[in-house]
């Protein structure tokens, strides 16, 4: 049985430490950006390459040693953010919020999806997450994220998370 498949543009993991190594196999990242065009998987190559290096600074603690440089190598200077933890658009801002990413809680979950259509790319991610209600149990988290590319770079980015309150100083 192999660790994963794809099928219908879809990776299905069937050997949960593909989870824990997925940014280092290029056998999984090659098969996830397949398709129908050289150039639409040059672009869906793109951002698994950008997801798979934020992943590895976080998985390795060395966000900041490299933030800078991974980020321009995919960014645009005059990048539009729609995070709303986001602290505003442009190049700089997105290297000083991903200073504040917290490390050390393993490594983030695997791109298992890449959607295009015209300049837009939706990316999937999916994280077994244990199951509030089932306790001992997981269910499958998937995490979507939207960019624009332009001229081989991320321009733009929507993010499905929710504004979230700073944390409360420590007594």
């Amino acid at each position: 049985m192999n660790d994963f498949s794809v099928i219908d543009g879809v990776a299905h993991i069937n050997d949960p430490e593909l989870y824990g190594t997925w940014l280092d196999r290029e056998d999984y990242k090659a098969a996830v950006a397949q398709a129908d065009t050289p150039e639409r998987t040059a672009v869906k190559r793109l951002l698994i390459d950008f997801e798979a290096d934020l992943a590895r600074m976080v998985r390795d603690d060395t966000v900041q040693e490299n933030v800078a440089d991974v980020m321009k190598r995919y960014i645009v200077e005059d990048y539009v953010q729609h995070d709303p933890n986001a602290p505003g658009n442009g190049l700089d801002n997105l290297i000083e919020h991903f200073r504040h990413v917290p490390t050390g809680n393993g490594t983030p979950p695997p791109v298992v999806s890449v959607v295009l259509e015209g300049d837009l790319a939706c990316v999937m991610l999916k994280e077994p997450t244990p199951d509030p209600t089932s306790p001992g149990k997981t269910y499958d988290w998937y995490i979507l994220t939207v960019f624009r590319v332009r001229d081989g770079k991320l321009a733009e980015h929507w993010s499905a998370f929710r504004k979230m309150a700073a944390p409360l100083p420590q007594s």
